[in-house]
């Protein structure tokens, strides 16, 4: 059986649909000349219907490279036909394989953008700046994907953990942040946070200023959202809570700081406990729904509790590390 390399592309040039009529021809004539070389070729066509085509996003142009090889394929003197054991021509179909593959393989990560990985680990936050500009700040253990360059019509990036982002200003080329539970956020410029838990259950996103597209995948529908806006995702319950008068103080973690927008006094108290990490008891219930504004602020914590004090006559009292209770107040 004759079965050169030369043959074996004919052969894959053919099962694929890109074969010549000339090479038609001299891949029927190759057939004709022993019963050998229609065995090894109904073999090579199960190999390759097992391996389901390999299919790929792309189809490599091998009609250069077969200019080459007609014309030493009419060159070469045909040597005399020769009896091949058919686990012989098995091996020989899989090293074929082995090799077309590999350069299909080959040709595609070369030509493909490159991905790229980045972590904050060591460190509470890390910047990362995008190829189109865009910045991004990990969270720490958060990681992102990317690619070295972005490409056709949309950019994606791939997220896990928690990260803030602002997005270059791109309206024919929408920004998308992929997340591994299947929700993803859609954007075309603005200052944004998303943070999703580590058992992928919740998802949280927060709009500093502009406009994105919330998508869990169990509601891909989704929800807008636009300044100071919050939304989140319970997965188990797939429940899509929107919050349309955030704080943002869970992004603290990027700002600096704390600030607050017409916010009820108990939760500038909550926020004030997570961002220090302390107990903040509002003895006075009254207090609860009095609306506190103060801009952004990287003050420590005694500092903003004697501003509250001075502004709303509350007495701080400090009775343990870590605990605080605020008695009386008035509101303004």
């Amino acid at each position: 059986m004759q079965a050169n390399d030369d043959y074996i592309l004919l052969l894959a040039k053919q099962i694929s649909g890109d074969i010549t009529p000339d090479e038609s021809a001299m891949l029927d004539a190759w057939l004709a000349r022993s019963t050998d070389n229609e065995l090894f070729a109904a073999q090579f066509r199960q190999v390759w219907d097992k391996t389901g085509g390999y299919e790929k996003a792309f189809k490599p142009d091998l009609d250069a490279a077969f200019g080459q090889l007609q014309q030493r394929i009419h060159a070469t003197p045909q040597p005399r036909a020769k009896k091949v054991s058919i686990s012989g021509q098995l091996l020989r179909i899989a090293a074929a394989m082995a090799l077309v593959l590999a350069a299909v393989w080959g040709f595609y990560s070369y030509n493909a953008p490159g991905n790229l990985q980045m972590v904050a680990a060591n460190s509470e936050k890390q910047l990362v700046t995008l190829p189109d500009g865009s910045r991004v700040w990990l969270r720490q253990n958060g990681k992102i994907a990317y690619p070295s360059r972005f490409s056709g019509g949309e950019r994606h990036i791939s997220l896990t953990g928690e990260a803030y982002f602002e997005v270059a200003h791109d309206p024919e080329h929408p920004f998308f942040v992929d997340m591994p539970n299947g929700d993803f956020v859609k954007v075309l410029g603005t200052r944004f946070g998303v943070r999703m838990d580590s058992g992928q259950n919740q998802t949280d996103v927060f709009v500093r200023s502009g406009k994105v597209l919330f998508s869990p995948k169990y509601q891909p529908k989704g929800v807008v959202l636009t300044d100071h806006q919050k939304a989140t995702y319970y997965r188990k319950a797939t429940q899509l809570v929107v919050d349309k008068n955030a704080t943002l103080n869970e992004l603290a973690w990027q700002t600096g700081g704390l600030e607050f927008v017409r916010t009820p006094m108990e939760e500038v108290i909550s926020d004030l406990e997570k961002h220090f990490h302390v107990k903040i008891t509002l003895q006075n219930t009254a207090m609860r729904g009095c609306l506190h504004t103060a801009p952004l602020t990287s003050q420590s914590l005694e500092k903003v509790l004697e501003s509250l004090a001075l502004t709303y006559q509350f007495r701080v009292g400090n009775p343990a590390p870590g605990q605080y209770v605020l008695t009386g107040g008035t509101c303004q």
